[in-house]
């Protein structure tokens, strides 16, 4: 529960704001209203750390088990941010440790290698309100969000045995295209990436994402749904 209220976005700005008003409360002589704003901040510590989900980690997600995508093998990149449409991608790369941290730019292919059939297979996808950075891990995995979320990620794990492949994240609402934000994934065990949108106040309804590959094979596909904030 404590790691729900910690790792919640919202946790903090919350907190500073229910300090706020206890000690204008004091200042104005108002303290008969104390209690009440204690029962708003305790309702909402109560609902965030409930609702959080656990997200153990998968077997490809064990240290022992990551062998090309290991912290012990290969130097890890910075997060690379992207902006496509209403989509921002943020994805692991590969690189040499003694030649520093470098960042691929997606390069669309100009022709298709060979003929072999594609090895690369999505083992892990869900929707979640975020990611856990230094675990590289999703957090609060949901398939329903308030249309108030700030951001709404999808974390991918995927197998790539043989080599470099290109891959999008498509996003659509209500069946359309909505944004897409491409990839690229390097020869691993387990690549970990992920992309976000940010509902708009229109944004209510059935939402669905998609990995596909460069010959426009949907590889694994989830759907979720954002409702509408009702204020008491």
């Amino acid at each position: 529960m404590i790691q729900a209220l910690l790792l919640d976005p919202s946790f903090l700005p919350v907190t500073i704001v229910f300090a706020v008003l206890i000690l204008f409360s004091f200042w104005k002589n108002l303290a008969r209203y104390v209690p009440h704003l204690a029962v708003v901040y305790l309702a909402f510590l109560l609902f965030t750390a409930t609702s959080y989900r656990d997200t153990p980690a998968v077997p490809q997600e064990e240290q022992k088990n990551i062998v090309d995508d290991s912290m012990e093998s290969q130097a890890m990149a910075q997060p690379m941010a992207v902006k496509d449409d209403n989509a921002v991608q943020s994805a692991e790369e590969n690189s040499q440790a003694s030649s520093g941290l470098e960042v691929k730019q997606y390069v669309p292919p100009q022709q298709p290698q060979d003929d072999k059939p594609k090895a690369i297979s999505v083992q892990r996808l869900v929707v979640c309100e975020n990611i856990d950075l230094k675990q590289r891990k999703p957090v609060r995995i949901r398939d329903v969000f308030i249309d108030t979320t700030s951001r709404i990620y999808c974390f991918a794990g995927l197998r790539n045995p043989e080599r470099s492949e290109d891959i999008i994240h498509v996003w659509k609402f209500k069946g359309e295209p909505y944004a897409k934000v491409h990839m690229n994934v390097s020869v691993s065990n387990y690549f970990r990436c992920w992309s976000y949108i940010t509902p708009r106040e229109d944004a209510v309804g059935q939402w669905s994402i998609a990995v596909i590959d460069d010959e426009s094979n949907v590889l694994k596909e989830a759907d979720f749904t954002i409702v509408p904030f009702n204020e008491p």
